[in-house]
């Protein structure tokens, strides 16, 4: 019996770890993402004005799944970025959010604030991560 608790224990821990992890990794590819849209030779019309769902400071996983919301209703609709943005409102259980915003920003002041939110869930994941036992 001890063999066994010992056993579904180890299962529960690494898949927990690997949960941590596709969360990073889907997090990196959005920022990735993003440095590409905001490149010079990108074709993303960064002029656009679109709702502004990030508060001054700080940032959860519910402001990223607003942030896919927000991005239906532009050019990046059907881009990588946009799919990878649901996907990580998937993954943190966030499948409908409502955008209740009125102010709008220019899409390169809202593609920087994508990044800097995610760069701000990515710390709290690594923090998870080492506070879990292996």
């Amino acid at each position: 019996m001890r063999t066994f608790m010992l056993l579904v224990l180890t299962i529960v821990a690494v898949t927990g770890l690997k949960h941590h992890k596709a969360g990073q990794n889907l997090l990196m590819e959005i920022m990735n993402d993003v440095d590409y849209h905001l490149k010079p030779s990108s074709t993303t019309n960064l002029n656009q004005f679109v709702k502004d769902v990030f508060p001054p400071v700080g940032c959860t996983e519910k402001h990223l799944c607003q942030a896919a919301m927000v991005m239906m209703n532009t050019q990046l609709n059907h881009s990588m970025l946009h799919r990878r943005l649901f996907a990580y409102a998937d993954y943190s259980g966030h499948h409908h959010c409502n955008v209740t915003a009125t102010e709008e920003h220019r899409m390169d002041a809202f593609l920087k604030k994508i990044k800097d939110c995610c760069k701000e869930q990515y710390s709290k994941l690594l923090m998870l991560n080492k506070t879990q036992p292996n």
